[in-house]
């Protein structure tokens, strides 16, 4: 193991990456009608209650502006054959909704069929966070599919998960280790 006090960027990268990640699309609509669209792995958690969840925009994306003034947002967790659609909206560029299949949410944003998981939030805070904006958002609404497996990201490569391991209890739900729980 090494330790070091250079935190060079380089090194920051190496070491996030070896936290396995989904792959969630982040979709919102700009307030000309536009919509907006980016591949995150910094999507998570917050709270049950309220129900919260974060994501995080590089103040570099194209369409920063739009993150960081729109006041709805949805997440499409992607399923592990969507490898194309996470690279098509981690590019640059207009159009990334052109020939997508989603669906419009109540609040008007992008819900992506197919999606493991679409949350359809209210911005309910948004935070410095030096390089990135870290946006807090309230789910409003929510779809789950049952049986889907997601797309993964570890070490700057996509990854599929293993094949469960007989780690479930007889009713099907998976065993939950007892740390603080």
């Amino acid at each position: 193991m090494r330790l070091t006090h250079d935190l060079t960027p380089r090194l920051l990268r190496q070491a996030f990456g070896t936290f396995p990640t989904g792959i969630v699309v982040i979709g919102a609509r700009a307030g000309d009608g536009a919509l907006v669209g980016m591949t995150v792995n910094s999507f998570a958690s917050v709270s049950l209650e309220p129900p919260l969840v974060m994501f995080c925009a590089a103040r570099s994306l194209g369409a920063f502006e739009v993150y960081g003034a729109a006041s709805h947002f949805s997440a499409s967790v992607l399923r592990r054959d969507n490898r194309s659609v996470s690279e098509r909206f981690a590019r640059a560029g207009a159009g990334k909704w052109q020939g997508v299949k989603f669906r419009p949410g109540e609040t008007g944003v992008p819900l992506m069929e197919g999606a493991i998981a679409n949350f359809e939030c209210e911005v309910e805070a948004r935070h410095d966070g030096g390089d990135h904006l870290i946006v807090v958002g309230r789910i409003l609404r929510l779809h789950v599919t049952e049986h889907d497996e997601p797309l993964v990201f570890f070490r700057s490569h996509y990854r599929h998960l293993a094949p469960l391991s007989g780690a479930e209890d007889a009713a099907g739900e998976p065993a939950f280790l007892a740390w603080g729980l």
